[in-house]
């Protein structure tokens, strides 16, 4: 599903009526005396959300004036950068779908109205989009929790060609994040990060939390907490979103607002990180949780001789204590001690362990893409 997206607009389909609501004045801009560029060549007005507007809960876009220097002379564009659902729903915990699009677009319309910025329905549309979050949260059931999800992924053998951060507030295993040049993928439990939000905005994934403080205020008063796991994608240029959308084959489709507005798009690409990186090591992973004894049955069933089969349980235990990334640094660096391990384990058929079956719910809630409309204020 479609979250956060950062839109751009040139100066030619929009208007300033209230220059004073920028920070500095966007004054400076537009009339003498005008404000000197910076050394980089650019000067920027920012209006973010006021002390008042998130006392009150009230869900405002992030908005950046910029005027930068060019060949042509100088230019103005309007960023704006906002959390559809949020804008939508007062919250990210439900989830949009594509009609919901108009609703978005007259909404937004009449925040920037509000916030001194005219610009027409039809340039909302037609906004060239500069970066964009695709996520879906997945509700987790059977007393599993985020945490225990999160520190499986943790274990996976991602390639080290992504840089893997891994936020553990409180050792509570609230977030994993994998980032590469082109895309940060990220899992992390929405209840404790909005949680964290609370004490300070600093330690939560996401942003603008305030206007979702009081979201499970009726839960909270029933002791229950529920599980929600968020998968979130970020692709921040509009170079990197037009490669991914061409990986997946979709080809010639403008870089506007309402073209990327797309459950389609949002589902494939969930999709395509989720085959990329998640599913190539996960069986190994999850089979290290089985028993020792069950493991060796299970291999020696399979025809493999003795000695094999006990390698490979010491391999699979190294890899539940190190996950696989470890596993493979202890290893000399052109040994294909894991190729040969994966490559055993392969051969015999493993009984379902209870992680597999939480794998199978949170892949069929990504790969389905089924939109979560909840009213968790009602529950």
């Amino acid at each position: 599903m479609l979250d956060t997206i950062i839109l751009s607009i040139p100066q030619d389909k929009f208007t300033i009526i209230n220059y004073e609501a920028f920070n500095p004045s966007a004054r400076g801009l537009y009339e003498s005396p005008f404000y000197k560029l910076g050394s980089r060549g650019h000067f920027e007005c920012f209006l973010n959300p006021t002390k008042k507007e998130k006392l009150n809960h009230e869900y405002m876009p992030r908005l950046t004036l910029s005027k930068r220097s060019g060949t042509g002379g100088f230019s103005i564009a309007l960023k704006i950068e906002l959390s559809l659902p949020k804008l939508l729903f007062g919250n990210n915990f439900q989830e949009l779908d594509d009609e919901d699009f108009d609703k978005i677009i007259k909404k937004l319309h009449t925040c920037l109205l509000n916030r001194g910025i005219g610009i027409t329905l039809d340039n909302i549309r037609s906004a060239t989009v500069t970066g964009i979050h695709y996520g879906k949260n997945v509700i987790v059931t059977d007393y599993t929790t985020s945490a225990l999800v999160i520190k499986t992924i943790e274990k996976l053998g991602i390639t080290k060609r992504l840089d893997t951060g891994h936020t553990d507030f409180r050792n509570e295993g609230q977030a994993i994040r994998f980032h590469t040049n082109h895309y940060e993928l990220s899992f992390y439990d929405k209840v404790k990060d909005l949680e964290q939000a609370k004490i300070s905005e600093k330690r939560a994934i996401e942003t603008d939390n305030y206007i979702q403080y009081d979201l499970f205020n009726c839960i909270r008063k029933q002791k229950i907490r529920p599980e929600i796991l968020r998968m979130e994608c970020r692709i921040n240029n509009r170079r990197n979103i037009k490669k991914t959308l061409n990986e997946n084959g979709i080809f010639n489709n403008p870089m506007t607002f309402e073209s990327l507005y797309s459950k389609h798009i949002a589902r494939t690409l969930l999709c395509f990180f989720w085959q990329k990186n998640i599913e190539p090591s996960l069986n190994i992973i999850v089979l290290s949780r089985q028993s020792a004894d069950a493991i060796y049955t299970k291999m020696r069933l399979a025809g493999i001789k003795e000695m094999d089969a006990i390698k490979c349980i010491g391999g699979l235990l190294m890899i539940k204590e190190l996950g696989i990334r470890g596993f493979k640094q202890l290893l000399s660096p052109k040994s294909n001690t894991y190729t040969r391990l994966n490559k055993m384990i392969s051969n015999a058929t493993f009984d379902k362990y209870f992680m597999s079956d939480v794998f199978d719910k949170i892949r069929k809630d990504v790969f389905d893409c089924i939109s979560i409309r909840t009213e968790f204020k009602n529950l």
